[in-house]
């Protein structure tokens, strides 16, 4: 399985400008299941590296250049 999340620089090469989350069809069902448990608002989920203590997010960058994000925090929020 593989989930990796990284952080984009802006085109001035600064600070983070996109998020990046790239996956494997088992990273996909893995992400779909945990989703899918978010029902009420305030309900979250959380992903982290192995660097981190967990091991649902995978260390291996992508791209070249991206940064490489250790914890994602999902989070339902409430509907207006």
């Amino acid at each position: 399985m593989k989930i990796t999340v990284e952080l984009v620089p802006d085109q001035a090469g600064g600070n983070p400008a996109q998020v990046e989350i790239y996956f494997d069809r088992e990273g996909l069902e893995y992400l779909m299941k945990y989703l899918s448990k978010l029902k009420k608002a305030g309900d979250h989920c959380h992903f982290m590296t192995e660097a981190w203590g967990m091991y649902d997010l995978s260390e291996d960058i992508q791209k070249e250049g991206n940064s490489l994000v250790h914890h994602l925090r999902v989070t339902l929020i409430e509907e207006p």
